[in-house]
């Protein structure tokens, strides 16, 4: 797992300092430690949990003992900040060149830590397939050697019964008179009714145990492609992919299932399934612990994994046309559409939540919006010239695809019209809600 997933589970922000990390620590361990829940087994998470701490603990000490200074593109050389810094350039030129070989350093330690988890995740399923392939030979070997030996005690049986085995031209024979016209059964010998009959019951006998082994090896290749579909489901969404540890705040409630969810007795695909969740259907969630859920469905409750599950109920997701996993928020003062200009707006912001400041321009130019964070001003330097119409939206939860908020959604007008051209204005959004 990466270091983000180590500072999920100790439900850490990066940023975290080594002393709130120890604290987290602790707190996780008193509640999670065997000795402390004697009804189940958490000696496994347990264990994650310091396995956890520990690389949280030495990216922090690295990141520490960095001495990081901040970047400033002057023409001047500036004094050190302390002795040993080598970080200092006489011109803009070098230090940029140096910042753009920190961030390529970056991305390709991101690069390589994604291709090490795809291929871990593909030797996984290699080593599924595998193992489901072996039991499905095994099973196809076991059901042909059962059925050769009972076919091969059929065989006596019939033998001994007849006195000897007819011979093909015998049986050939029979057939042919059999088949002539005027043929009467009271006219056939006693000795050849016995054979046309065992010809006949070893074709069928024949025919069912073809029929049998087609039936059983198509059988055998569904279900096992069926079960590893289901061990590795992941559900696709139509919007955003899954985020782990995304939005733990709206996670305690009601949630619906994207697909068809398994609910386990433990966190774990390997443990007892009590029962399956049809797709698009609520469910209430009691807690959440890294990528499972803690929730119940009926009458039974159990773990289930947290990215088969949206955010709401089934109806909120359908009246708002938002169904799948939000993705992550805009930054601040994103520009969600086209905006190409050189009017300058000063926003001070002073609400408490995440809004959108959209601009319906009266112009007929196509609107674009601006994303705020909460309690952050903006200067926004690109809003093209013309005469617009400010809305503002608020909400609970943004999401990315449907670029609107889904819980506690409100809008209001801030200005019918307001004409942008090079000089500078500001608009002052404070709460309740006032241009």
């Amino acid at each position: 797992m990466s270091l983000i997933d180590d500072f999920n589970v100790l439900e850490l922000s990066t940023n975290a300092t080594e002393q709130e990390a120890k604290a987290a620590y602790r707190r996780l361990a008193r509640r999670y430690h065997p000795d402390k829940n004697p009804d189940r087994d958490t000696t496994e998470h347990f264990q994650r949990i310091h396995d956890a701490y520990q690389n949280v603990l030495q990216a922090i000490k690295r990141s520490s003992d960095q001495s990081w200074q901040p970047y400033s593109f002057t023409e001047q050389a500036k004094p050190s900040a302390s002795p040993g810094t080598t970080y200092e350039f006489k011109s803009d030129a070098k230090q940029e060149a140096y910042v753009k070989q920190q961030q390529r350093a970056y991305q390709e330690m991101k690069r390589n830590n994604a291709q090490q988890d795809r291929a871990r995740e593909e030797a996984l399923n290699s080593a599924r397939n595998t193992l489901h392939e072996r039991r499905m030979k095994a099973l196809y070997e076991e059901m042909r050697k059962a059925d050769a030996n009972k076919r091969h005690q059929d065989y006596t049986e019939t033998t001994d019964n007849m006195g000897s085995e007819p011979s093909f031209d015998d049986v050939f024979s029979a057939y042919q008179q059999a088949s002539q016209p005027g043929y009467s059964s009271e006219a056939q010998s006693n000795d050849q009714k016995p054979n046309i009959k065992s010809f006949r019951l070893q074709a069928a006998k024949a025919a069912f145990v073809a029929c049998s082994y087609l039936v059983v090896f198509v059988g055998g290749i569904y279900t096992s492609n069926y079960w590893n579909s289901l061990q590795n489901t992941v559900f696709d969404s139509p919007n955003n992919d899954y985020i782990s540890g995304l939005y733990p705040q709206y996670r305690s409630g009601t949630n619906y299932s994207l697909s068809e969810a398994r609910l386990f007795t433990e966190p774990s695909v390997a443990s007892e399934i009590k029962d399956y969740i049809p797709s698009m259907t609520n469910v209430e969630v009691m807690k959440a612990e890294g990528d499972w859920l803690t929730l119940s469905f009926g009458n039974s409750t159990g773990w289930a994994k947290a990215e088969l599950f949206g955010f709401g109920s089934v109806e909120n997701a359908v009246n708002t046309g938002c169904v799948g996993q939000p993705g992550l928020a805009p930054s601040h003062g994103a520009v969600i559409g086209e905006a190409a200009g050189n009017s300058r707006l000063r926003i001070l912001n002073q609400l408490p939540q995440a809004s959108k400041l959209i601009f319906e321009s009266l112009d007929g130019q196509t609107p674009f919006s601006i994303y705020l964070q909460g309690g952050q001003p903006l200067a926004a330097n690109f809003i093209p010239r013309g005469r617009y119409r400010l809305v503002l939206e608020t909400g609970s939860l943004y999401h990315s695809a449907c670029q609107r908020f889904l819980f506690n959604d409100g809008s209001r007008v801030l200005l019918d019209s307001v004409t942008f051209a090079s000089t500078e204005q500001t608009l002052t959004i404070r709460n309740p809600i006032n241009p």
